[in-house]
């Protein structure tokens, strides 16, 4: 590892809604896409242990967890399908896990199809959009949650979080934004006019803040979210990040996760604490999504003067360029985010969002809409919705052979998402990395089933496939086991490269039943403790 975007960890959950033509309740849905993921050896259930951490929203604790090969959690969050990334390390990762997590998405909802007898429909977006009677369109949200672990020193002043960290997510959505029609009700106030049916704005999460800051991530959401659960030791904070947005594009997943990891190294070592603050965070994250036609952006500051959403990226920017002239540690990746966070923030200075078609989500959905000319509310719902679904064309990120003939293609294939078209732009765009399509579907193939290879969510999974019998618990930061248990609370230990320096290697699971199993299990663990002392606790 080298540099500061392979020394920071993250990972995303992202909540999928399952929707049928038949009055279905969505849990059901949800559990028969669960099961269909099981039936197929995508995943297994698992007890997810809670007792470590904070339960902030009361339904948490009934959560009946699945894990996936790849170190993925699955679950039913209220009544939507829930998918969270193992944690990785650098952005092809993010690229690969984001995609690994949209196809057992579409297979899950396959699987529900076929044993649900209905066809089964999932989408990747943050807003449900339907029509109530005497109220026209009502629009419901769900939610792309980003994390990041950091340094709780960095957090223990929330005001100073606010300060440093509220305009940048504020400005970002005009790169991040998923895009897509809310009701009009939600940005009237906005706009400052009156609009009727359907409203395209840059980011559907951002209409729904109420506030700053916020415990809850379901009700009176704020931009930021306090909650407080590491899932590593207590000298971590994890950034839980509630607006990260559902995206589609190739290019937008890679520069968020390139500008997020450079902002947050930035903000722990006190670079971000005079940020230019705005007058109302609220208003102007609405304000600017709203704005989609003039693409002005205006943002008005505590000392009164006026700047627009560029020119707060721009102090990112610089701030981010002054961290390492300073010292910090630039490997290839922190070249590259560099680059083409200037490439980028310089179009959007010139609004130069022609060019981003294929490459930032809203700007394609938009040229869509103005492709379509939908002539009613449902027509753009329809339009937005049909870009979101997730069908057979997310199998073209896999290599051939690898998913059953049975899920491949079909005129269940309706998507006007095109993967060949994304994919494309993101490779011209970013030529100093391999995103030709053969390099992906292998990345791609790889994590549908493995674990990434640099955290400790390699020796995680690589336990659960080798023991599955031994396993009594799991989570984030712990493994329970028939002779022992792990704490996992530093993100990187147990990593492939530690393991391999260990002499450990993760049996087939056949050699492992019974008490054969115990006894290599043990084995196993004494190697670990021997560099682990503290963490480990073995049976004898």
């Amino acid at each position: 590892m080298s540099g500061v975007i392979e020394s920071k960890i993250r990972g995303i959950e992202q909540e999928y809604p399952l929707s049928a033509a038949a009055p279905l309740n969505p849990s059901l849905l949800v559990s028969a896409a669960i099961q269909g993921l099981r039936r197929v050896n995508f995943s297994r259930v698992v007890d997810w242990d809670v007792s470590a951490e904070v339960m902030q929203e009361e339904h948490e604790r009934t959560i009946i967890s699945s894990f996936a090969r790849n170190g993925c959690r699955i679950y039913d969050d209220l009544g939507h399908l829930e998918i969270s990334t193992p944690s990785y390390n650098n952005p092809l990762d993010a690229l690969a896990y984001e995609r690994a997590s949209e196809i057992y998405a579409f297979i899950g909802a396959e699987e529900a199809s076929f044993s649900l007898k209905k066809k089964i429909l999932v989408h990747k977006n943050n807003v449900a959009n339907f029509f109530a009677e005497g109220r026209g369109v009502v629009t419901n949200t769900y939610a792309t949650h980003g994390n990041t672990i950091t340094l709780r020193a960095a957090c223990r002043d929330w005001s100073r979080v606010e300060r440093a960290l509220l305009p940048w997510f504020v400005a970002r959505i005009v790169f991040c934004g998923g895009g897509d029609v809310v009701a009009a009700e939600l940005v009237r106030q906005s706009l400052d006019a009156e609009i009727q049916g359907v409203k395209f704005v840059i980011s559907p999460r951002a209409m729904f803040v109420t506030q700053r800051s916020s415990l809850s991530t379901t009700a009176n959401r704020g931009i930021l979210n306090t909650r407080d659960q590491p899932h590593a030791a207590r000298k971590y904070w994890r950034l839980h990040d509630i607006h990260y947005e559902a995206l589609r594009c190739d290019y937008a997943i890679i520069m968020r996760d390139v500008t997020q990891t450079m902002i947050m190294r930035a903000f722990e070592l006190g670079l971000l604490d005079d940020a230019p603050q705005l007058e109302d965070p609220v208003a102007a994250i609405k304000k600017i999504s709203a704005d989609t036609q003039s693409c002005e952006w205006k943002l008005r500051l505590e000392n009164g003067e006026t700047t627009d959403a560029v020119e707060i990226l721009n102090f990112y920017l610089e701030r981010v360029e002054r961290m390492y002239e300073e010292g910090e540690e630039k490997g290839f990746w922190d070249e590259f985010g560099l680059k083409h966070m200037k490439k980028l923030f310089e179009r959007l200075e010139e609004r130069r969002l022609e060019a981003y078609v294929d490459g930032i989500d809203w700007v394609t959905k938009l040229a869509l809409l103005v492709n379509y000319e939908p002539r009613s509310a449902e027509e753009g719902i329809s339009i937005c919705n049909h870009y979101a679904l997730l069908d057979g064309k997310v199998l073209s990120y896999v290599q051939k052979g690898v998913i059953p003939d049975t899920f491949i293609g079909g005129a269940a294939d309706a998507s006007i998402f095109e993967p060949e078209d994304a994919l494309a732009f993101a490779s011209n765009e970013m030529p100093e990395i391999d995103l030709d399509l053969g390099s992906v579907q292998r990345r791609v193939t790889a994590a549908l089933s493995n674990p990434p290879e640099s955290t400790r969510d390699f020796f995680r999974a690589g336990v659960l496939k080798a023991f599955p019998s031994q396993v009594l618990s799991v989570s984030w930061a712990t493994l329970s086991l028939s002779v022992g248990s792990v704490t996992l609370d530093e993100p990187f230990m147990l990593n492939r490269e530690e393991l391999e320096g260990l002499g450990v290697s993760f049996p087939e699971p056949e050699l492992t039943a019974g008490d054969g199993g115990k006894e290599a299990l043990r084995a196993l663990l004494q190697r670990v403790k021997s560099v682990y002392a503290e963490k480990v606790r073995a049976v004898s």
